[in-house]
């Protein structure tokens, strides 16, 4: 097999090393899960000959960008690994009309990066700088811009992907590939939207009261001028520099903010995303994104608090991430009994994967069997992933 797959993508694309199988072996999560090869496809039509090849053979397939989800979606024993990374160019740039293509495996961290010399940027961005574009099309990736700007879904004009039979589409019908985890199939390019670099001011706000926060909450939910709101538990913005107090960082799409200075709103902005670096070094060491209505953050701040349990997030939009610490791993359980009290619910930020099937709907199910069904019947492409097909 190995010559074979070596004659599709070069031999220097493709890899059984132990070294190899041993990185592949995991994403962001502690679970090991080891595969038997690992691929780099080049382009397009390298990844439609590997899985017309794998297709033909009922081989199964696991996907991946760089690895950054926690869900482990894109792990599995004895699969071939087909990863984006070797495919991270822009292929063009069309500033007139705000449109850029780029290949799945660039980073959003890279892309705007190489976008920010024409002062344009693509503007969902999600917690992890590292992660591919591939990555952020299949899990429709949120932000903290997402409060006013939405998901990646409302950013993508047109995605390439290669389905689970090795045809090759390059469509307008996002729908079957955005937020599809991969189920449809492997994502090669997306066209996407971009907008002009866009000035913010920021302020903080801090409450020794939850209830005082969430009432500035509320006020400011409802102002058109707000980018986004951003929480920080009293722990986390005591390590910030504050006094122990509840802290949130409102950004405005005007100058209404006290923070003006574009040095110091990067500085800012820099050490709010850093906060989740510092609290996992402190020894928090698993990761979930819960998601509540506005209703209920109240419930899940208390309840985070009263556990030890670290939390921030994007309060504007429900979505937060919370820490446990590795001798609380028996917490996690009942932290997931206490979301489903609340009608609350994870693997909205992080994907579904395998560690989060249970929370897919019955409705969902079926929509997922249905693409199944119509792009990967021999369910090759993240097989037991998500959903248990065929």
């Amino acid at each position: 097999m190995n010559k074979r797959i070596a004659s599709i993508v070069g031999a220097e694309n493709v890899s059984d090393s132990a070294i190899d199988i041993e990185a592949y072996s995991y994403c962001c999560s502690e679970r090991e899960l080891k595969p038997s090869l690992v691929i780099w496809p080049r382009n397009a039509e390298q990844a439609q000959r590997m899985l017309l090849f794998a297709n033909q053979g009922r081989t199964p397939v696991v996907l991946r960008g760089k690895g950054t989800t926690t869900s482990e979606g894109c792990i599995a024993d004895n699969a071939l690994v087909l990863s984006s990374e070797r495919m991270n160019k822009i292929t063009f740039v069309d500033l007139n009309n705000k449109l850029v293509e780029v290949e799945a495996g660039m980073s959003i961290h890279d892309l705007n990066n190489s976008l920010r010399s024409v002062n344009v940027m693509f503007p969902v961005v999600p917690l992890n700088p590292g992660q591919t574009i591939g990555g952020m099309v299949a899990l429709n990736a949120l932000s903290k811009q997402s409060q006013l700007i939405g998901r990646v879904n409302e950013w993508v004009e047109k995605v390439e992907f290669v389905d689970g039979t090795g045809k090759s589409f390059f469509t307008k019908k996002k729908e079957d590939v955005v937020g599809r985890e991969g189920l449809s199939g492997f994502i090669t390019k997306a066209q996407l939207r971009v907008v002009d670099i866009p000035s913010i001011s920021l302020e903080f706000f801090h409450f020794n009261e939850l209830t005082d926060l969430l009432n500035q909450v509320r006020l400011l939910r409802k102002d058109k001028e707000v980018y986004f709101l951003e929480f920080f538990d009293r722990k986390t913005s005591n390590e910030m520099g504050f006094e122990l107090k509840y802290s949130l960082m409102a950004a405005y799409t005007s100058f209404r903010g006290k923070i003006k200075n574009a040095q110091e709103i990067k500085e800012w902005l820099d050490k709010a995303d850093s906060a989740v670096v510092f609290i996992r070094s402190s020894g928090y060491y698993y990761m979930e994104d819960p998601f509540v209505s506005f209703e209920k953050a109240y419930d899940l701040i208390e309840w985070c608090e009263k556990h030890d349990v670290r939390l921030q997030g994007h309060i504007g939009l429900g979505a937060f991430y919370a820490y446990f610490q590795k001798k609380d791993r028996d917490l996690l359980d009942t932290f997931s009994s206490f979301l489903r009290r609340t009608g609350g619910k994870l693997g909205d930020v992080f994907g579904t994967g395998i560690k989060n099937k249970l929370w897919v709907s019955q409705e969902k199910k079926k929509e997922f069997i249905k693409l199944k069904e119509e792009y990967d019947y021999n369910n090759i492409l993240n097989p037991d992933k998500i959903i248990n097909y065929r």
